[in-house]
């Protein structure tokens, strides 16, 4: 759920962040815009997934803008092509290859203009939509175009890939004035850019709201001072694990861990200090062991391990490094550095039991059985100590 949560905070972020910079884009401004690629597709430093930039082109400002969609996504891509510092035809094609837009053949003399666009990004993805949907493209084109040549040029299309025809082609001539051409001033009325900038609002509402039951989540499922899982999280998902090795015949290892002798540090250090152990130890917890390993903080200075598709010999040989890592963990007392150690209880799925709270009694008692011999010792409930 967390991840999930995550990639949508992510996704809708980007979405409203481009909805902003297309409707900053086509505002009739006489100052330049120089704008990254990651500034147009995401809003970032880092380019934004196309596919998101897609949606938006092809599914919300169609809905928003009506006839006027072409016009806002050609501005938006010329004025977008001033920052591109594309200064010769051939680097438009390379440009337009490496972002994977399809491949350019370009004829430019003092009469036309004729631009075909093999594989088009649009209609490629989108084949027989049944509408021209170039608009972006044909924008950067003609923005770069203009660089290049240092006079207006004003396309329109007369062949397109999603129509049927073989490639997406763009055509202008001298004193052609026909066709679809957008110019910068006279896009789209005042209450289409109302309307624009109100589903922008709409995406940037749905994100906080995202981001505060993210939130809200987060301190239900996770521990206050260490950032790790709770035990009630952890057993949710422990139940789902355990669940699926009895449909797969696999085993499960369920471990827990405990500070030896952490109480004489909280007596001795002070709470602070003991605090800044058991935070410590969690992130060394969370760097050794495996993704798909669950981990919580079970209670004072104890941690419970899940481990799915683990047999002893593999809990064993995992334990010894985490434990390992755990013993490079150090902190003062009375001027001296100690390192510390810790003791831990295994039971297995499913012949140490079948119930997670079963199993986390045995390893719980395993690991107390263990600690009574000594410190920094490894348990297994149906084979003793390691």
């Amino acid at each position: 759920m967390g991840q999930r949560v995550e990639d949508d905070l992510s996704v809708g972020t980007v979405f409203s962040r481009a909805l902003r910079h297309l409707l900053a884009l086509t505002q009739v401004d006489e100052q330049p815009r120089t704008s990254g690629v990651g500034l147009v597709l995401g809003g970032d430093e880092v380019a934004g997934p196309v596919q998101l930039f897609r949606a938006l082109q092809l599914n919300v400002l169609p809905e928003v803008l009506g006839s006027s969609t072409g016009a806002v996504l050609y501005l938006a891509a010329k004025r977008f092509s001033r920052g591109l510092e594309l200064r010769s035809i051939q680097a438009l094609k390379s440009w337009f290859q490496s972002m994977e837009l399809g491949e350019l053949e370009v004829e430019l003399d003092e009469e036309k203009v004729l631009i075909k666009l093999t594989r088009c990004m649009t209609c490629h993805r989108l084949p027989n939509s049944g509408a021209a949907l170039c608009d972006f493209e044909r924008g950067l084109i003609d923005g770069v175009l203009e660089a290049v040549t240092g006079t207006e040029i004003l396309t329109k299309e007369t062949l397109c890939w999603g129509l049927g025809d073989t490639v997406c082609q763009f055509e202008a001539y001298v004193d052609d004035t026909g066709g679809y051409i957008y110019r910068e001033h006279g896009v789209h009325s005042d209450i289409q850019q109302r309307l624009l900038a109100g589903v922008a609002d709409q995406a940037e509402l749905a994100v906080e709201t995202l981001r505060l039951v993210r939130e809200r989540r987060s301190l239900e499922t996770r521990d206050a001072l260490t950032g790790l899982y709770n035990f009630r999280h952890l057993k949710e998902h422990a139940v789902l694990e355990l669940a699926r090795a009895a449909r797969y015949s696999r085993q499960v290892t369920v471990v827990m861990i405990d500070v030896d002798d952490f109480s004489e540090i909280n007596i001795r250090a002070g709470r602070e200090v003991g605090d800044t152990v058991l935070r410590q130890w969690a992130d060394k917890l969370r760097s050794e062991v495996r993704v798909g390993d669950l981990v919580c903080r079970y209670g004072g200075d104890e941690f419970l391990l899940v481990l799915p598709e683990t047999a002893e010999d593999q809990a064993d040989a995992a334990l010894q490094r985490v434990l390992a890592g755990l013993a490079e963990v150090t902190c003062e007392v009375d001027g001296k550095v100690l390192r510390l150690t810790a003791s831990a209880g295994v039971a297995v799925y499913p012949q140490d039991g079948e119930r997670i709270e079963e199993l986390v009694a045995k390893a719980t008692t395993t690991m107390y059985a263990v600690r009574a011999r000594g410190t920094g010792g490894v348990g297994f409930y149906g084979s003793g100590a390691r």
